[in-house]
């Protein structure tokens, strides 16, 4: 009896501990996504303004409220609708909890960032073994791309937790012999990739990924449809009623106006720039010649060890995992691509857009890496041993740096340059009840904590001439820091205004109001 009991004993210790890792791991990730947003931390990303805001409305019971109008508007609020409310929904329970607005939305951070570790590290370990858990984990922590999300206020932490929701509760469908388990856990892949879709709207990618490997799990068809349909079913129901609330509320029909956009190849190029920086990683001020070629090597690499372990591995579930996982990076790969081309051409492929594939891949090759490491000798080891650890690094050193200077300058609004503005200042003594308009909101927000108007986007006669009326009626002052905003006017501009005024000037920008 002892004998055949022991093969039960060494699997229940292995699951306890690494669950225990997935603990410790998670615990550890959030203590350290507190410890680089502490002072002069968090950073504050313009999309901050729009998070913080409508955070602070919902728990005031006002609703999803941003601190950021259009010009022509009276009111200097306007309904959220660029970015979905999963994020603004977790700051506001913190808020309702009692936490200061930064530390609501660190806390936020922090919860989502162990348990996006703590899953990674249990997924990986229950394919592969506790080592590749680990070891995910730990290019993770040294990965730039994957720490940087967690700088700043910002969605990305919460929607990686998801999508690795997502994706264990897929795996855990896929363990499922009986089909009401496996409906169950098609339910809660669902409920993960909806949360998902209610973070970032490219969360629809997950949706899908879900839906399909629900469909393409072995059953009968019937079966499969229905596994289909109960994962896509809260997607429909939470992201409908948003879209209803959207439209109730601020009267939007589109969340983006689609179109045919150009400049796709500018982007593509971006892309590449973001995969070769994460693949040969360097610090600010450094170069190496042939980088490109290096991370294209070292991609071939890669790709050739996780396919090689994908093909000789006898294992199923290692091969099951590997599959769900390309198919979300696919599906959301589909998603950023046609979101770029038809619904913003101002979409990125930077660091915070690439974060999931990065994240997904490095499962992958977790994966993938240890079942073609069990195939090979000690020689072939070696070679890979030392290509992970330069790796590692290289990584480790650009992260610990791009921490530090966070640390010590401030990421974005973070930084001296917003904190201790001089216009700011003049707004705060001289302007303290008049309706502000400039062409950087959000930095009014994080330190006046008041509404402002946008500016126009475009300087036309006819409109600047809007614009003054506009400012006149309203009792309103301008204004314009020195630093360019992206999608307004700027003091050049308004300078050219027939019915506007400078009325002061100061070290970072100038005031103007309207002439009588």
């Amino acid at each position: 009896m002892r004998q055949s009991d022991l093969p039960n004993i060494l699997r229940s210790r292995k699951s306890l501990a690494g669950f225990l890792a997935a603990l410790l791991a998670g615990a550890l990730a959030a203590t350290m996504a507190v410890a680089i947003t502490s002072s002069p931390g968090p950073g504050l990303d313009p999309d901050s303004a729009s998070y913080l805001g409508a955070a602070e409305s919902l728990a005031k019971s006002d609703g999803y409220r941003i601190p950021i109008a259009d010009w022509l508007t009276r009111d200097s609020t306007s309904a959220l609708a660029h970015f979905p409310p999963g994020y603004p929904t977790a700051i506001a329970l913190m808020l309702r909890a009692g936490l200061p607005p930064m530390s609501a939305a660190r806390a936020v951070n922090a919860a989502a960032v162990f348990v996006g570790i703590a899953l990674t590290l249990w997924l990986v370990a229950s394919v592969s073994g506790l080592t590749a858990g680990i070891a995910v984990t730990l290019a993770l922590f040294a990965m730039p791309a994957f720490v940087e999300q967690h700088l700043s206020v910002l969605s990305e932490p919460l929607f990686l937790a998801c999508i690795i929701g997502a994706l264990g509760a897929m795996m855990s469908a896929s363990r499922q012999s009986e089909e009401r388990e496996v409906l169950k856990c098609a339910v809660i892949a669902g409920i993960a990739a909806a949360l998902a879709m209610l973070t970032r709207y490219a969360g629809a990618a997950i949706v899908g990924a879900v839906a399909l490997w629900m469909l393409w799990r072995p059953g009968a068809p019937v079966a499969r449809l229905r596994r289909a349909v109960a994962s896509a079913l809260p997607a429909i129901a939470l992201v409908g009623w948003w879209l209803i609330h959207l439209h109730l509320t601020s009267g939007a029909r589109d969340i983006r106006t689609l179109n045919a956009y150009g400049g796709f190849l500018e982007t593509v190029r971006m892309g590449i720039d973001t995969i070769v920086a994460w693949m040969v990683p360097l610090m600010s001020d450094q170069t190496l010649p042939g980088r490109e070629w290096l991370a294209l090597i070292a991609i071939v690499a890669l790709v050739g060890i996780t396919v090689s372990g994908y093909r000789t591995s006898a294992d199923s579930l290692a091969k099951r995992t590997i599959g769900a996982t390309i198919t979300i990076a696919s599906c959301y790969v589909v998603v950023l691509v046609a979101s770029r081309l038809l619904a913003d051409p101002g979409i990125p492929f930077d660091n915070r857009l690439l974060a999931p594939l990065f994240l997904l891949t490095a499962i992958i090759a977790a994966i993938g890496i240890r079942e073609w490491w069990r195939q090979h000798r000690l020689p072939a080891r070696v070679a890979c041993g030392a290509l992970l650890m330069t790796w590692f690094a290289a990584s480790a050193t650009v992260t610990q740096d791009e921490v530090s200077w966070a640390l010590e300058n401030g990421q974005d609004f973070a930084q001296d340059q917003w904190s201790k503005s001089p216009l700011l200042a003049w707004a705060q003594s001289n302007a303290p009840s008049r309706p502000l308009y400039t062409n950087w909101p959000a930095a009014v927000f994080f330190y006046l904590h008041r509404t402002s108007h946008e500016m126009p986007r475009d300087g036309t006669a006819e409109l600047l001439r809007a614009f003054a009326d506009t400012v006149r009626a309203r009792n309103g002052v301008v204004i314009v820091f020195d630093q360019p905003s992206p999608d307004q006017i700027g003091a050049e501009a308004l300078q050219a205004a027939s019915g506007l005024r400078q009325t002061a000037r100061v070290a970072d920008g100038s005031v103007f109001t309207a002439l009588p």
